[in-house]
């Protein structure tokens, strides 16, 4: 459920609106997931949102420029970074109205709590690798993203930092190296000594693997 630029301009009732997705959104999910859906366990989840839906409008309501998607759900994938991925909406934020000022951003979103401040680092690596999917398809750098916590009614623009997108490479590199059928260098103070697999796993710390 998404709201369209033509809703903004209306100022619609943000409460009424999401009451009205969520109605929705309860009635499509048996069409869509089938058995898969207990009707007792929606009923119950339904109810617990529509309880904290005024808390969940006032967050919105000053982030509603952030969530107005151009793309959901855009596959990318380059072979130049050996990266793949699903975005889950690719955001377009107006620029200052000169030719080409407006610029698109990654976000993801996520059902669980946010935290206190900022967010999750799982998220930040995850939001860098999005990220450069992104600049890869664009030609243009992408210096930032959204983490979207619908139940919390938190939406948090971060930016991506040089140290996320080293750690995105470096996870590409062991996962290249798995596939290979190799295991990656052990990190410092690894757990080795209550793994069940110690002898299985006999990888060797390289020097280079101490200091990056």
């Amino acid at each position: 459920m998404y709201l369209s630029e033509f809703e903004l301009e209306r100022e619609i009732d943000l409460e009424d609106w999401l009451r009205d997705a969520l109605d929705r959104a309860a009635a499509e999910l048996p069409v869509i997931c089938g058995e898969e859906v207990n009707q007792h366990d929606l009923r119950a989840a339904a109810g617990e949102i529509r309880e904290i839906l005024p808390e969940i409008a006032s967050n919105l309501s000053q982030k509603l420029y952030l969530l107005i998607p151009s793309e959901v759900e855009v596959d990318l994938r380059s072979d130049r970074l050996g990266l793949s991925g699903r975005i889950d909406r690719i955001v377009s934020i107006a620029g200052d109205g000169g030719p080409g000022a407006g610029f698109s951003i990654p976000s993801i979103i996520k059902t669980n709590p946010p935290p206190e401040t900022g967010i999750w680092r799982s998220d930040r690596i995850r939001l860098a690798g999005y990220a450069m999917l992104l600049e890869d398809e664009l030609n243009r750098r992408v210096d930032s993203g959204i983490v979207e916590y619908p139940l919390a009614g938190e939406v948090r623009e971060v930016e991506i930092r040089s140290s996320d997108r080293r750690r995105v490479l470096r996870i590409r590199d062991r996962v290249r190296l798995i596939n290979g059928g190799k295991l990656p260098d052990r990190p410092r103070d690894a757990p080795c000594d209550r793994c069940p697999v110690t002898e299985v796993c006999e990888t060797r710390q390289t020097l280079a693997s101490k200091f990056f």
